[in-house]
């Protein structure tokens, strides 16, 4: 056996395990869609008996002016009567209340606390919400960002889904902007690997669920979120939304998690660093700071996204090469069909997962870019709290210590 057919059969084997590894992320990927629940279906129900709860919104917000007037409108024009909106301004040095004034005007539903100092002890965005939470009168509280953009029938669709099937705790997931190239190429990726930790169907099964939520939309009842202990109960936690989700599942609560279906939008990062700061606290958090964890994790976004893709191509141009050598027809004519099919099933189960997600299926093509940014999100999460360098979120410095 010469060089050419050692190489082939390598990479042949290698193929092979990726495409039984791809079927069974495919089947994974199925199970996750079927129980997947869109918020879409919450927005023809009917209203409930004793008619529509309070609910209050709140929205913390630390120099949001690029993005506040998008997501004050969106909530103006909420086709709902019994809401009341509370912005909570936490600190902010540009123009996001200038700005936020002007959009809501003299609108009663609406009300603004502006916040000029945080305890050292806690997060910025925790205590904000906080604040704003002392001011809410809802049956229900809602809290969710700034950079977010609310489809008119968002918070009934919710509320009726919450009501229906009689959860503690409704989180959205969010459809994200793709209108640069890093979130088209890098979001996805991230955010599949999130979910890859957290599935859908692990998560909204009732018997020993998962704990996840996504800080850009929680819907509380007003009995759960007094019972963890409001904001102050995760007021050091930088990942609050997994925090509260934790909580709730200690006290016996009900969480779950719905796919947005564009109905709640959100613009997240203002440019590449911004992106790969913001998810690297994430998967810090979700991490629960611990390094190791961070590159196990990254070693295995960088196999399965740049790695394997890479070998399944290779494995077909061994075997063309191997043919034109005079090797065995069939022996090419196999590993072409193995690394044909594992590259077919890496795009329908990926491709599944973007179109849930309402991202491009152009960024698919990108897909070995974004991995190997996310790896390296990863891995740089690893040396920040093996060095501790300090983490900027929400206006205030936090050095992290490892697990």
């Amino acid at each position: 056996m010469n060089t050419i057919q050692i190489i082939y059969t390598v990479l042949l084997t290698v193929s092979f395990v990726a495409m039984s590894g791809w079927l069974i992320m495919y089947l994974r990927v199925a199970s996750s869609v079927r129980a997947s629940i869109s918020v879409l279906e919450g927005r023809d129900a009917p209203e409930p008996e004793g008619g529509w709860p309070g609910v209050s919104v709140v929205i913390p917000a630390h120099n949001e002016e690029d993005v506040i007037e998008r997501c004050a409108r969106s909530l103006m024009a909420q086709r709902y009567d019994r809401m009341q909106v509370v912005f909570a301004l936490d600190r902010c040095t540009d123009r996001t209340e200038e700005l936020l004034r002007a959009v809501i005007g003299d609108d009663p539903r609406f009300e603004v606390v502006v916040i000029d100092e945080c305890p050292e002890d806690w997060a910025g965005k925790c205590n904000a919400a906080a604040t704003g939470a002392r001011r809410a009168t809802g049956d229900f509280l809602v809290f969710t960002d700034a950079d977010t953009e609310f489809d008119p029938d968002l918070v009934r669709s919710s509320i009726a889904i919450a009501i229906e099937r009689e959860v503690d705790l409704l989180s959205i997931l969010s459809t994200l902007s793709s209108a640069r190239w890093d979130e088209r190429i890098v979001q996805p990726v991230a955010t599949m690997n999130l979910l890859r930790m957290h599935p859908i169907d692990s998560v909204n099964r009732r018997e020993r669920p998962r704990a996840f939520a996504n800080g850009q939309f929680m819907l509380f009842t007003r009995s759960i979120y007094e019972r963890v202990g409001g904001h102050e109960g995760v007021h050091l936690d930088l990942l609050e939304d997994i925090a509260f989700a934790r909580q709730v599942q200690k006290q016996g609560g009900r969480g779950i998690i719905v796919n947005a279906d564009r109905m709640l939008n959100v613009t997240m990062y203002e440019g590449l660093r911004a992106l790969c700061a913001g998810w690297k606290r994430i998967y810090i958090e979700v991490a629960r700071r611990r390094p190791r964890r961070l590159i196990n994790w990254g070693i295995r976004i960088l196999v399965a996204g740049v790695m394997v893709p890479a070998v399944e191509v290779a494995t077909i141009v061994f075997a063309l090469l191997l043919v034109s050598r005079g090797g065995d027809a069939l022996w090419s004519v196999l590993g072409t069909g193995v690394a044909a099919v594992a590259l077919f099933l890496q795009f329908l189960s990926l491709g599944w997962i973007y179109r849930l997600g309402h991202a491009p299926l152009s960024g698919l093509i990108a897909f070995p870019i974004g991995s190997l940014i996310v790896g390296w999100i990863m891995f740089d999460g690893a040396r920040d709290l093996l060095l501790s360098r300090p983490i900027h979120w929400g206006g205030r410095e936090y050095v992290l210590k490892p697990d």
